[in-house]
């Protein structure tokens, strides 16, 4: 047996995590969760981590982490979805699995980012 094959698995198996973590989800804008707030019709969905989001609440959003999503994803109202995430990955993680659940996400923001005039991560 040749040792490529089974390195050409490995890699092929690997692959998909890469994909569902690094690759951007198309279709997904980014927006400001602050301007989104007094929208009734847009559910702000805090996905970052408890020990994260505690710290830095956002005002307006449900928070449930990725973690969570498996086993509670069914709190989620079937509304147009805003994900903040902390980073990329967790967004790029979150919108995925919603849309395997078949959410409608149409926007997300990074706490991190210059919203106006707040900071929303330390």
């Amino acid at each position: 047996m040749s040792i490529g094959i089974p390195i050409a698995l490995l890699a092929l198996a690997g692959s998909n995590g890469f994909y569902k973590r690094y690759v951007t989800a198309k279709g997904v804008k980014h927006d400001c969760a602050d301007r989104l707030k007094e929208n009734g019709d847009i559910f702000l969905l805090d996905v970052r981590a408890y020990n994260i989001s505690y710290k830095d609440p956002i005002e307006g959003a449900f928070e449930l982490p990725i973690a969570y999503f498996i086993r509670s994803y069914e709190e989620i109202p079937d509304r147009p979805i805003h994900i903040i995430a902390s980073d990329e990955m967790e967004k790029n993680m979150a919108v995925r699995l919603l849309w395997k659940k078949g959410k409608q996400v149409i926007s997300y923001s990074l706490t991190e980012e210059n919203c106006g005039e707040r900071i929303l991560a330390h």
